[in-house]
């Protein structure tokens, strides 16, 4: 309630991570582990964007393998990614190519490839890259100034 009154937007509590999939619109991840934390049968059939942003690492996997290739999967760099973020995994795996990759951000943000067309399932895989971490900072910041 407190954040809700803060940031004037309402929460909703959820009981298990199950029951929030199946709400959000928007996941963000934030784990260095190596197990998923959530199923490609929990998430809102409406469609949902999934932003992996853990602590990459060789061994981290917060996204299953057959999440990472049900939609489009957008990573920062994908040098970067198939190296240190989920698309490792499902390359290790051959669940995708670097091919199956939609975009990288940068060309969303460039307005070069469309992003959200509808009831899909999209990943981001965040890395970390200085310039752009600044720059979806400074947007995030601008919007929600707005609210």
């Amino acid at each position: 309630k407190e954040m809700g009154d803060e940031l004037g937007v309402t929460f909703e509590v959820a009981s298990s991570a199950e029951e929030l999939c199946g709400k959000s619109d928007v996941i963000y991840t934030q784990t260095p582990g190596g197990s998923t934390v959530l199923e490609k049968e929990w998430l809102n059939p409406k469609g949902v964007t999934i932003i992996a942003s853990g602590s990459d690492q060789p061994t981290k996997q917060e996204i299953p393998n057959n999440v990472l290739a049900a939609g489009k999967y957008i990573s920062d760099l994908t040098k970067q990614t198939s190296k240190v973020g989920e698309l490792r995994g499902a390359l290790q795996a051959g669940a995708m190519t670097e091919d199956d990759v939609y975009a990288e951000l940068g060309e969303i943000v460039n307005g070069d490839k469309p992003g959200r067309e509808g009831d899909e399932i999209i990943v981001v895989d965040l890395t970390g890259t200085g310039a752009q971490d600044a720059a979806i900072g400074q947007v995030a910041w601008d919007k929600l100034s707005k609210l």
